[in-house]
Order: C-alpha cells, then sequence, then structure tokens
C-alpha cells in the first residue's frame, strides 16, 4: 500500500493539529505514514534542524512541525528534554507532525531526533513559557539575577524585622517564589490572586502566603485547602466568611487593611476598630496581621516623621495607622497581630519608623542594572526594512508626512504597558513613528545598515518600574536555573 495524504484538523489559529499522540498512532494505523510491513531505510541527515514553532506554553499539547534534517519520511522519535514523543511525516508541510508535551517550569530544553534506532539529524532546542499569547516577541528572565538580588536584600535586612516577598509579576510566579524562598528565607509571600497562591504551594514554597486583596467568599474552602492567608476590608465579607468558614471546622488567618490615604484596599481608620471586633467575634477567623499601603514615600520622610512634620503625606498617614492600631489593641485585641506597612521604598530609604515588624518587599527582588547586568532580555527582529520616499503619509491623519526620504523598519505585536518602552536597533535607540500595537514602524534614519531579521532589543527603564506588568499577555520563560 503506498503513503495517503495525512489529514490533520486544524486548531484555532489555522495549523493543522494532531489533538494527542495516540491521535497520531491511529492515523500511522490508517496508513497515514508508510506501510507498516515496509522496511524503512536508514535515516540520513541531508539539511537543518528546525522547529516551527520553537517555544509554547508549558501546558503543552500544541502542533511542533520538526525539520529533522533527515531524509526520512517515516515516523521519528523525539525527545523534548525527558519527554519523548512519536511525530507522524505531514505531506502538507513535509515535515514531521508532533505534539508537544507538557512541562513543570518554564526555560529551555534540548531536542533530539531519532528514527530506525539511529539519531537523526542535530539536537535543537524549544522553549517552554508561561501561558502567555505566542505572537508576543518571548521575553526571558534571568532567575541568577533575582537569587542574587534576594541574598542581598536577606544579607543586609533587620534581623528584628520580618520580610514579606511581594509577587505581583504574574507568571512564572512559582519560579520566583522558590528562588526568592531559597535565597532570601522569606517569613511570608504576598501575591495579589489566590491562582498564584496555589502556584506558589504547589510549587513546594513553604513560607506563610497572603492574598493581599479581598479574596471571594466561595473559594474559601480553597484558602483553607493550601494554607493561605487573605485580607480582611469589610464586615459585612466577615459575615459571609464566617458562615462558608463554619462548615469547614478550621480557622482563617486574616489581615485586616486600613486605608490611610491610598484610597485602596481596607476601611478608613475610624473602622477599624468595629471590623477587628467582628473579627474577633467570628469562631472561625484569626486576626493575622494589621496592615497599610504608603502612598508617596520619600528619602526626606524619616527626618519629617522625627519632627512629626503632619503636612508631609506619609507623617499623616503613619499617624493614621498607628491611632487605628491603637485603638484596636486597646480594646484587648490583635495583641499577635503582625504590624505591616512598609515596601521596598521605606528599606531603600531606611526608614526605621515605618519599619513595624515585618516590610513587604517587592521590586527591590527584580532590580538590575542595565546593560552591565540585565533582568529582563526581550528582542524580536525586524520583519521589514523599507525606504519612504518624502511626503509620504505615516500613520492615519497623514498628520506629518516625511519631509525627505527615510528609512524605516516593522516590528509585529507589542502589547501596550503601563510604562513607556524603548527600541533599540545596532546599539542605538530608535524612535517610534507609529504603533498600532500588532505592528511598530521604527525610524532607522540613524541605523544606515539595519536590515530585515536584525535583532531589535525592547527594553523598560528598571529605575522607574522593576517589575513586569502582569496585565500584558507575555510569553515568559527563564535562564539561569
Amino acid at each position: 500500500m503506498g503513503r495517503q495524504n495525512c489529514e490533520i484538523a486544524p486548531d484555532g489559529r489555522g495549523h493543522r493539529l494532531v489533538t494527542s499522540v495516540l491521535a497520531l498512532s491511529v492515523l500511522a494505523l490508517a496508513g497515514c505514514a508508510q506501510d507498516a510491513g515496509a522496511d524503512a531505510p536508514p535515516a540520513v541527515a541531508s539539511g537543518s534542524v528546525a522547529l516551527s514553532p520553537s517555544h509554547g506554553g508549558l501546558q503543552g499539547g500544541n502542533l511542533v512541525l520538526a525539520d529533522t534534517g533527515g531524509d526520512t519520511d517515516g515516523p521519528v522519535t523525539v525527545r523534548f528534554g525527558e519527554e519523548e514523543v512519536e511525530c507522524e511525516f505531514d505531506d502538507r508541510s513535509s515535515r514531521h507532525a508532533c505534539v508537544a508535551p507538557a512541562r513543570g517550569t518554564p526555560g529551555t530544553v534540548e531536542v533530539s531526533f531519532a528514527a530506525g534506532g539511529s539519531d537523526v539529524g542535530e539536537k535543537t532546542a524549544y522553549t517552554y513559557t508561561t501561558q502567555g499569547t505566542q505572537d508576543i516577541p518571548l521575553l526571558t528572565v534571568d532567575t541568577e539575577t533575582v537569587r542574587r538580588n534576594a541574598e542581598a536584600i536577606r544579607a543586609d535586612f533587620p534581623s528584628d524585622v520580618q520580610l514579606g516577598a511581594v509577587l505581583k509579576n504574574g507568571e512564572p510566579v512559582d519560579v520566583f517564589g522558590k528562588v526568592i524562598e531559597d535565597a532570601a528565607k522569606v517569613d511570608y509571600v504576598f501575591v495579589p490572586k489566590l491562582d498564584d497562591a496555589i502556584a506558589l504551594r504547589e510549587a513546594g514554597v513553604e513560607a506563610k502566603i497572603a492574598v493581599l486583596y479581598v479574596a471571594q467568599v466561595e473559594d474559601i474552602p480553597l484558602l483553607m485547602h493550601y494554607d493561605v492567608e487573605v485580607a480582611a476590608t469589610d464586615p459585612a465579607w466577615v459575615e459571609a466568611a464566617e458562615q462558608v468558614l463554619s462548615t469547614t471546622g478550621g480557622a482563617l488567618k486574616v489581615h485586616l487593611w486600613v486605608d490611610t490615604g491610598m484610597g485602596r484596599e481596607g476601611v478608613v481608620p475610624e473602622e477599624a476598630l468595629p471590623l477587628a471586633q467582628a473579627i474577633e467575634d467570628a469562631p472561625h477567623l484569626e486576626l493575622a496581621g494589621i496592615a497599610t499601603h504608603f502612598s508617596t514615600v520619600t528619602a526626606e520622610d524619616g527626618a519629617a516623621i522625627e519632627r512629626n512634620d503632619t503636612a508631609n503625606t506619609t507623617v499623616a498617614q503613619k499617624n493614621r495607622f498607628d491611632g487605628a492600631v491603637a485603638s484596636i489593641r486597646d480594646a484587648g485585641l490583635g495583641k499577635d497581630a503582625l504590624i505591616h506597612a512598609g515596601a521596598s521604598d521605606v528599606l531603600d530609604h531606611e526608614i526605621d519608623p515605618l519599619y513595624y515588624d515585618l516590610l513587604r518587599i517587592g521590586g527591590m527582588f527584580f532590580a538590575s542594572s542595565p546593560p552591565e547586568e540585565r533582568l529582563y532580555s526581550w528582542t524580536t527582529e525586524l520583519a521589514q526594512v523599507k525606504t519612504l520616499p518624502a511626503g509620504w503619509c505615516i500613520d492615519y491623519g497623514c498628520t506629518e508626512p516625511t519631509t525627505a526620504p527615510k528609512k524605516v523598519g516593522l516590528i509585529n505585536h507589542i502589547p501596550s504597558r503601563e510604562n513607556e518602552l524603548t527600541y533599540t536597533v545596532g546599539g542605538k535607540q530608535v524612535p517610534v513613528l507609529l504603533d498600532h500595537g500588532t505592528v511598530l514602524t521604527l525610524d532607522l534614519s540613524e541605523v544606515p545598515d539595519a536590515a530585515a531579521g536584525d535583532e531589535v532589543a525592547i527594553d523598560f527603564s528598571a529605575e522607574a518600574f522593576h517589575m513586569l506588568d502582569a496585565t500584558a499577555p507575555l510569553p515568559v520563560t527563564t535562564s539561569g536555573g
């Protein structure tokens, strides 16, 4: 029987997708590969090895088309790191169709090929990322920089203050959490949502974990299961939480948040004592912490606190917070609750009166000093380079047509971010002429030798914003172990 064409069902992005290794085996039995009775000749490497795509999400299951560099159109065994998959030949692409196996953590793995008991072609690599949009340029985080930062923070950290790590970067929160816990021996990890807390627990993080913001009452059984603390910001939530907790038999630890001038989570100071009393009256709630968030910390705040300058924003917030804490403790409540308010800026400026019992450190774990030390590597390539004639329109409305011929380069799929991005080509930062997200046009006037395929480094100010914007669906991987 001769070779038959394999019909591989399309996925949501229009690729010809094989849904599972089992499905591939079924296709083979149906005659989609060489006849099972035929003797396959030994595979011989004849070209370069390539994967399309060369990266994908941790969940696996996506189609990877492999050019093995061999002359075989029979089935091949492909090893992604420690995992093996069987891949059939796909006539439409003239490649072997593989289904990427899942992996637990982001990173790059070695990929090798074998057929008929012999190696095929050279080895190559496949990069696993967080569940970002795979069309967006891949961003790599150097975990060794995070580790060094964590070790340095712990080495200089005040011995009588607990260390809380704040992880609001988004994925891979489990990797960040393990690296920071191992290097800094943190007492707490604070995260914005329950999913992050679950990821940390399942990664083996043993420190106390608290969700910074109020949790859904329906999620309380999960909080109990994963031993996660949560914010208490309203007596009505306390009442609803107690009703659920009464069915579990356990006690949920909560942190009472006081809004002292941030306009975010927490009750105003006058309502702190009634909320503490509501927590005390709930048999299945335990007051583990009392917290606030300073809005405008500066290097001058230490001196302003010494002279009690109430015109200073931080002094005003501190006085409100101290008053709320005093009212709770004067009522005999929260005697063992941790008091925490300061973040990285408080530690950086060494404002001792704001240390309290615990400091919540976030951005300092992710600081770097480019170009000598770079935490993030975010690159793409010039998809197209061309020269626009004089008088050529750029962007809708044609508000600023070119006054002379202008060399430009196009890049694609750069998500909008809350902080400004910069683009560097050939060692020179280049201006953005047009930004439509899916397409950006860069001014290459100062890079006359730039060509399609040249690397574009995408950067954001480490001084202004250390951490990733977790709202952007970036595919993130890690380097450095």
